[in-house]
């Protein structure tokens, strides 16, 4: 501890075991929140980030002695610190299953409904009753101009017509309260337009055949709020996600998930910054915590894996080999004074040093 320390003596050794139980403890403390209630079908489907399997994520992170005993005890050989699994970002990230929810469109439902009410329009055996419905302008038998479409179960169109298509601009008033209104082209949301629920929930912005497609705003009635671009109705392009623990990622999304370049950020300052493949960190990456500690090296599957460099707060740094999140391989340690150290590792556990 003195300024003669290498970062290897007893009042080191005593205080970073005092850091990794006080990180074990607060890992361990935090309990899973509840899930997020389903909503109804009208309003959104969430689909969960596949993560992991249920099973790894109530599995219990395993507690080590933060220095292991290498050799003959009484010579007290002090290995590396090792970096526990349970400091990897993922276990953690799988602690908080709301941050682990992407929410699909507001229109998931809603708008596939309006067909089948359009639909109705040219059955004959509901013409008469449906024409009788309507108030607005004709063309022959062709509702064509402006006009309201009312239906027996509640639902409305109120808008600009074309030969019997909702064309033009007008508001479609579900049953259940859902209305979109904006540009139509053949009785299909097409252009700029807005959904809203009565819940709050909302989406902005531009569609194409019933989806959103393009660029839009959408908010959910927990408060989160996603902002980007849409394929489809899938979020895929560049967007921004925002949680509702205001937890949030900013980046690019493929296919509704967190897909390519991209910064995630936790609420308790933890972040990470680098590439992602089906909504896990793939690639490479740099994570860091509040506390000044940092990873910078590759990921697999949202864990450690293949060539990284753990530092921490007080300049030790470890440089080496991952393997499903834990130092396997060569590496090297690096003392508070600067020296290095070469050893091997194995399954997170030192070996031997190398000369």
């Amino acid at each position: 501890m003195g300024n003669n320390c290498t970062g290897q003596c007893a009042g080191c050794y005593k205080r970073d075991i005092e850091i990794l139980k006080s990180e074990q403890h607060q890992i361990q403390s935090e309990k899973p929140q509840d899930s997020l209630s389903r909503k109804s079908s009208k309003n959104f489907v969430e689909d969960a980030i596949p993560l992991s399997s249920k099973s790894e994520i109530n599995t219990k992170p395993i507690t080590k002695s933060v220095v292991d005993i290498v050799g003959d005890k009484s010579k007290k050989t002090r290995a590396v610190i090792k970096i526990q699994s349970c400091w990897k970002g993922y276990s953690v990230r799988k602690k908080f299953p709301f941050v682990n929810r992407i929410k699909t469109s507001v229109e998931t439902e809603g708008s596939k409904t309006v067909g089948s009410y359009f639909g109705r329009l040219n059955n004959e055996s509901k013409l008469k009753k449906l024409a009788k419905m309507y108030n607005g302008q004709w063309l022959g038998k062709d509702r064509h101009g402006k006009g309201i479409q009312s239906w027996p179960d509640g639902a409305q169109y109120d808008g600009e017509w074309e030969h019997n298509k909702a064309h033009g601009r007008g508001i479609f008033r579900h049953a259940d309260k859902i209305e979109y209104e904006g540009q139509w082209k053949y009785s299909k949301a097409y252009g700029y337009g807005i959904m809203r629920s009565p819940n709050g929930a909302y989406y902005e912005g531009e569609w194409e055949n019933d989806l959103q497609h393009g660029y839009g705003k959408e908010k959910w009635a927990d408060g989160s709020y996603y902002e980007g671009q849409y394929y489809k109705g899938l979020k895929h392009g560049k967007g921004k996600y925002i949680w509702k623990d205001n937890s949030y990622y900013e980046g690019e999304w493929q296919n509704n998930k967190i897909h390519g370049l991209g910064a995630y950020h936790w609420i308790d300052g933890r972040g990470y910054i680098g590439q992602w493949r089906n909504g896990m960190m793939n690639g490479h990456g740099e994570y860091s915590w509040s506390d000044g500690r940092k990873y910078i090296g590759e990921y697999l599957n949202d864990q450690k894996d293949g060539y990284g460099v753990y530092k921490w707060v007080d300049g030790k740094e470890f440089r080496g080999l991952w393997q499903k999140g834990v130092q396997h391989g060569e590496g090297i340690y690096v003392t508070v004074d600067g020296r290095t150290k070469r050893g091997l590792w194995q399954e997170g556990k030192l070996v031997q040093w190398l000369k």
